[in-house]
């Protein structure tokens, strides 16, 4: 360091940014609206009654939706291996692996109702159960799940559906 020199460039740039950082700082706390003072605070949006009862008819009809849907797929798929075992061509081999197809369907459609009844049954007022070729989605109506309802629900689903606890996927909705 030369003789003479008190401050260097850099020591005078590192002095800039952290008075331009004390600025910001005193800046911010001073024009922050009275209700956020603590960092991390939440504030919410204006929501009034209506858009709350917006947000509920839209989570009902999530639900009915759902259960809609997959009553319509199913009965699709019913239709499609009836059609298939009226076919006169097929081997016996072709009506055994329709049949087991049949079995697997009316097997995940037991299980899926069963889940629903009895996540009913735990206080969860509205929940879907839905069955695929790599696990289950369960979707239910909470606010947040604590970690005793998630217990609940995957002992529930565990039990009917006999499937790994990997292959449980559970979406709260609000």
């Amino acid at each position: 360091m030369k003789k003479g020199k008190v401050f260097g460039k850099g020591q005078l740039a590192v002095g800039v940014m952290v008075i331009a950082l004390v600025a910001a700082i005193w800046l911010n706390t001073k024009y922050m609206p009275s209700s956020t003072k603590y960092l991390g605070e939440a504030s919410f949006v204006s929501a009034n009654s209506e858009e709350a009862v917006e947000t509920a008819a839209k989570t009902e009809d999530y639900f009915t939706t759902a259960k809609a849907d997959r009553e319509k797929l199913l009965k699709e798929a019913r239709e499609t291996v009836t059609e298939l075992l009226k076919t006169e061509n097929l081997t016996e081999q072709d009506k055994k692996t329709a049949l087991e197809k049949i079995e697997k369907i009316a097997n995940d459609i037991k299980a899926e109702a069963n889940i629903e009844a009895l996540l009913k049954a735990k206080g969860f007022s509205q929940a879907v159960a839905v069955i695929g070729n790599d696990g289950i989605n369960i979707v239910v109506k909470s606010e947040g799940l604590t970690t005793a309802e998630t217990m609940q629900i995957q002992d529930i689903v565990t039990a009917e559906s006999g499937l790994d606890l990997a292959k449980v996927k559970i979406i709260p909705i609000k």
